[in-house]
This record gives structure tokens, C-alpha cells and sequence, in this order.
């Protein structure tokens, strides 16, 4: 992937983050929205901490794309010091503010990721990409970047990332589509969002799309976990791939967790 489409991604989501826009947020993330995925990414965070603490008795996160400091504050919360990197001035305000009693174990960053581990100091323990990596156009490369600046015991964990699609089901590519859509005809702007659904389907990515560059893997068939998997395991981690069910719809989350469809994925990586 060139500079050039990383450059158009990163303005994509200055523009999609960095205004009022990050008001519909919180109806439009699953992960933030369901009392059940919160739970969800709360045991898996715990977890890398309870494992980075057996090393350093205060852990150094890299929290990438932290947004508003929903992750940055849980690592806080918990006794790691965090070094918070996003693009959108607007989202780290609202991590400032979150965050303000903790200012002696936080650093904030406003940059693009990949120049941010181009020039952070130090080695990390955990690094977390949380609700990011399909919004970066090449993960695999970001990725390796990231696994670079951590330490000898550190961690790599992601969250809230779409499963690539041709891995799923017929039944649960169709049971996703149908619970997104009775979430979305409610959303405003219903043709428009149909007509970007159908081009996205044939593969067409407009370069002049905010949707598009913001969200990449619409026009990519989600997220390559099995490729994640192999880049991790190459580097010599140990990763386990979590799958689980996410859709923006309060009806049918708890459905699809009960039928068992997955959907979405989790990393976590030990070294």
C-alpha cells in the first residue's frame, strides 16, 4: 500500500473523528453500546494486564488510535503508564479530560500512528490498536511496526475488528447483513448508504469517499485474521485469535451471541 493511500486514510479520519460527527460514535460501535462486549473486552484487558504486571510492576502501553481514552483510561485505572497516540485533536480532548488525574502516567500524542513509532523512545510492554486496525489500508505493515517498539515479554491485543468475510458462514454473512441493515434504515440518509453498501459489495473504493477511507475494510472483505495470525507467529508470539458476535442492532446482539455467530475478532499476542 503507498504513502499516498495511508496519507488519504489518515485526512479520512481527521474528518470522520474530528467533529460532531463523533456524537453518532457510540450508537454506531457495538463494542462501546452492549453492556456484553464491554464485559467481553474488560476480561481480555485484564488479562494482558495480569500478564504484563508479572513482568513490570507498572506496564508501558502504547495505546494506538486511542480516541477518546476508553483503553487508555482502563490501563490507567488499573496501574500502567500510557502513551496515547491519535490523529484527531477533537477525540483526545475528550481523553484529556477523561483522563486528567492521571497526568503523571500519561503521555498524549497528536499524530499519525505510523510517524508516532517512527519516532516514540523506548521499548513498550503492551501495545493496543482497540476498534483501529480496519481503518488502517495496510494492517500487516502497521502491525509489524507496532511488534517492533515492544519488549522482550510484551503484548500485542486488538479488539473489534470485522473477521475477513469470505471466512464466515452463508448464514452468518447473511444474519450480520440483516442485523446491520435494521440498525442502519434508521440512521438518516438511507439511499445514500444503500447505494455505498452495493458499490462496496463490487469492490469499488472512491478515493474522494470519507466513508470509504475511514473505513477500510468495507471495500477490502474485512479484516484478514488468519494473515494476522501468520505475521504474529512469525515474529515469534504466541496468538490466540478470540471470535465473537457484534452488530450495531440491540435486538440482535443478544440473538447472535445465542445462535453463535461470529463476525468479529480480538488479538491477543504474547512474546
Amino acid at each position: 500500500m503507498d504513502d499516498r493511500v495511508a496519507r488519504i486514510a489518515s485526512i479520512a479520519n481527521v474528518q470522520a473523528y474530528n467533529s460532531h460527527m463523533v456524537q453518532k460514535y457510540v450508537d454506531g460501535a457495538p463494542h462501546v453500546k452492549h453492556a456484553s462486549l464491554r464485559a467481553l473486552y474488560s476480561r481480555i484487558l485484564i488479562q494482558v494486564f495480569d500478564n504484563a504486571v508479572r513482568y513490570s510492576s507498572i506496564p508501558r502501553v502504547l495505546d494506538l488510535g486511542a480516541g477518546e481514552g476508553s483503553v487508555t483510561r482502563s490501563f490507567l485505572e488499573l496501574g500502567a503508564s500510557v502513551v496515547a497516540v491519535d490523529i484527531s485533536e477533537y477525540q483526545l480532548n475528550e481523553l484529556k479530560d477523561k483522563c486528567k488525574h492521571y497526568g503523571e502516567r500519561l503521555e498524549i500524542y497528536c499524530d499519525d500512528v505510523n510517524s508516532a513509532l517512527e519516532n516514540l523512545e523506548g521499548k513498550f510492554d503492551v501495545v493496543v490498536a482497540n476498534s483501529f486496525l480496519h481503518h488502517v489500508p495496510d494492517y500487516i505493515s502497521f502491525i509489524k511496526s507496532s511488534v517492533s517498539v515492544l519488549g522482550e515479554h510484551g503484548q500485542f491485543f486488538s479488539f473489534q475488528d470485522p473477521l475477513k468475510y469470505r471466512s464466515l458462514s452463508h448464514w452468518e454473512r447473511l444474519f450480520s447483513d440483516f442485523a446491520y441493515l435494521s440498525w442502519r434504515v434508521f440512521r438518516g440518509d438511507i439511499m445514500g448508504g444503500v447505494a455505498r453498501r452495493l458499490r462496496r459489495k463490487k469492490g469499488i473504493y472512491l478515493d474522494d469517499s470519507v466513508e470509504d477511507n475511514s473505513e477500510y475494510h468495507v471495500v477490502r472483505g474485512g479484516v484478514d485474521q488468519d494473515a494476522i495470525w501468520g505475521v504474529l507467529d512469525g515474529e515469534g508470539f504466541d496468538c490466540d485469535v478470540i471470535s465473537y458476535f457484534s452488530t450495531q442492532s440491540r435486538v440482535f446482539q443478544p440473538v447472535g451471541t445465542i445462535l453463535g455467530v461470529k463476525n468479529t475478532f480480538s488479538v491477543v499476542a504474547v512474546k
